[in-house]
């Protein structure tokens, strides 16, 4: 588009859905700066000794948008029509580990998540 073109706003009562003029990203992110937006289930398999990062074991099990096979913000969010609910967990889409302050490679001591 070579020249700007103001968009023409109407108004239809009888109309059931809207359209709004604002674009872009739908604004919902990640808040874990260790997840970056990459969901992974827990790993419960079995160990023999050694030491696991909270990363590992725990993956993104206690974030709000966490669901039992993926991020909620990648499937829920987008069925549910970017539905406003969704912002009630803003700055908090994290997991419990990082949230109590555990880095993603410290050896797990706090089963508690």
């Amino acid at each position: 588009m070579n020249t700007y073109k103001k968009p023409l706003i109407t108004i239809d009562s009888d109309l059931a859905e809207g359209i709004y003029l604002a674009s872009g990203s739908n604004g919902l992110k990640c808040d874990s700066r260790y997840m970056k937006g990459n969901w992974q289930a827990p790993d419960y398999s079995s160990w023999n000794g050694g030491t696991r990062g909270y990363k590992q074991q725990f993956a993104c099990l206690g974030c709000p948008a966490n669901t039992a096979n993926g991020c909620g913000l990648l499937t829920h969010y987008e069925d549910s029509g970017h539905a406003g609910s969704y912002d009630v967990d803003n700055g908090n889409r994290k997991p419990s580990w990082e949230k109590k302050g555990y880095g993603p490679d410290d050896p797990v001591t706090d089963w508690n998540m």
